[in-house]
């Protein structure tokens, strides 16, 4: 038995699982960018003026729906629970995704009926699969551990950027097949991720266990699933402290989306659209690297030192480049020789810096309420999309309005910075960043969590032995590890006197001890 565990100790220090997760992460975000940020599904917006009306038709059609799903999803959050719950709804979801894909291009809101109804049939279900998919993330980083959140955040912003950089260099027929295998690939990699990955409630699970539990999900996977089955949460003040978490991130989210999204839509009207879609690939090559040094510079910040100093000023630093990319908006129409190919790189990257930041705060409130984990990505997520929405809408207002021109570039800048001073005054300040971090794993808890697996490994311990005695080293209750666990409380109890037989002890202030004195 102690081979098993060495095992899973040694992958509990690992990293491989969590960039599974990652991966499945990037594909994810790299198939919202082929669909619906980039002609080349559509055509070239050189090649004639039909393709950009579609692709602006799908994509408002298929982000009001992911709003409405997502939200619907955070009021109603045990039935949409019980829904996700069952692997077969996982692959549906991913499968969905793939198909409606495949439709989108054959929309046309200024074609007959039935053009007309595939545009609005392809945006509702690629929203409505989309939206329900993307909660499977949220249920697997609220388990990971805070390293394991970081890098795969980190690995999933990165390998979208790389893969949307790839994908506006084909030509519209392989595109297409590459767009409609992302979420596919994105599936297979979460679903290996999250049955190796190490959960931050537990001690980590074998990968070589076969057994099957929650709805048919793979063991580790159906855990996670099972970890956040919806409950209220009881006590009103921790409630009222969720809620205001909760509120605020999703605030900040919808306004920095607004800011960053309004600038794009101007930005790639100035150069971008009449280059064709290989301007746009190279557009994209300076987005991925500059968005490659932020995120891995970013992720070493808050690997390495997880403080609660070092978050706000890795959250300052992002603001600050977020900021410039707007700033620099009117540069190019107020200077003809100025491309605005490396400004709204600068912007693009920051924006996906911050959406690696959010990932991260996002699991680490779940996870501190994993009961509640729905209903609060859920929110957190909705208005990720709802800003952008707004932002796109607002851009092409402007448009339509003034044209092209410095007085609508210096409107646009003063609304995204407005937004961006608001965030960082009012919504998300310093403080609400000091509450989430003031429940992120501090380096005292992991050197507790390393006690406990040193004596489960000493003592021989099970895994479910090896969890139940981290929870009674902890000084919990019968009752609070039997919800914790669904477990019966007089499996906990035979658990306990297992463990208290294998370490010798008779109390759990003796075993407190034990691991207290573990070297």
């Amino acid at each position: 038995m102690a081979a098993p565990i060495a095992k899973s100790t040694h992958r509990a220090n690992g990293i491989g699982p969590e960039l599974l997760v990652g991966l499945g992460l990037g594909f994810n975000s790299a198939w919202v960018s082929m669909a619906f940020k980039s002609l080349t599904l559509y055509g070239s917006a050189a090649e004639g003026p039909g393709a950009e009306p579609v692709l602006d038709g799908v994509y408002l059609i298929s982000i009001i729906s992911v709003c409405i799903t997502l939200l619907v999803a955070s009021l109603f959050q045990k039935r949409t629970w019980v829904v996700l719950a069952h692997f077969p709804t996982f692959i549906a979801m991913a499968v969905g995704m793939a198909i409606t894909t495949a439709f989108m291009p054959l929309g046309d809101p200024t074609g007959s009926q039935l053009h007309q109804l595939i545009m609005v049939l392809a945006g509702v279900l690629s929203g409505f699969f989309s939206g329900l998919y993307l909660l499977y993330f949220g249920m697997v980083f609220t388990q990971l551990t805070l390293r394991g959140r970081v890098v795969a955040a980190a690995a999933g912003t990165i390998l979208s950027s790389l893969l949307f950089l790839a994908f506006n260099a084909l030509p519209a027929p392989a595109a297409l097949g590459v767009a409609m295998g992302c979420p596919l690939l994105s599936a297979l990699f979460l679903a290996l991720g999250s049955m190796r990955a190490p959960l931050q409630n537990g001690l980590g699970s074998s990968p070589t266990d076969d057994a099957f539990s929650q709805g048919g999900f793979p063991r580790a996977f159906g855990a996670a699933i099972l970890r956040c089955q919806p409950k209220p949460i009881e006590d009103a003040h921790e409630k009222a402290s969720w809620r205001n978490l909760i509120m605020r991130i999703a605030l900040a989210s919808a306004l920095v989306g607004f800011a960053s999204e309004g600038v794009r839509t101007l930005y790639v009207q100035m150069d971008l659209v009449s280059a064709g879609q290989y301007a746009y690939a190279g557009f994209k090559a300076a987005d991925s690297l500059i968005a490659t040094i932020l995120v891995v510079a970013l992720a070493l910040l808050l690997i390495t030192r997880r403080t609660e100093r070092m978050a706000k000023d890795c959250y300052f630093v992002i603001c600050i480049i977020l900021a410039m990319g707007i700033l620099l908006l009117p540069l190019p129409l107020i200077f003809p020789g100025v491309d605005s190919y490396i400004p709204l790189a600068i912007s693009s990257a920051a924006y996906g810096a911050f959406g690696m930041f959010v990932w991260v705060l996002s699991a680490c409130i779940c996870a501190s309420y994993p009961s509640a984990t729905i209903a609060g990505f859920a929110a957190i997520r909705a208005a990720w999309a709802l800003g952008p929405l707004v932002g796109l809408v607002s851009g092409r207002a402007l448009l339509s309005t003034l044209g092209l021109s410095v007085q609508s570039a210096f409107i646009a800048m003063l609304a995204g910075i407005f937004s961006l001073l608001i965030v960082m005054s009012f919504v998300f300040s310093e403080g609400d960043l000091g509450r989430i971090m003031a429940i992120v794993p501090t380096r005292v808890q992991a050197r507790f969590r390393s006690k406990c697996e040193l004596v489960a490994k000493r003592y021989d311990l099970t895994e479910r032995e090896s969890e139940i005695m981290m929870m009674l080293a902890k000084g919990r209750n019968l009752a609070y590890i039997q919800d914790q666990l669904f477990v019966s409380k007089s499996t906990v109890s035979t658990h306990r006197q297992h463990i208290y037989q294998k370490t010798g002890v008779h109390s759990q202030q003796e075993l407190i001890d034990l691991v207290q004195e573990a070297e």
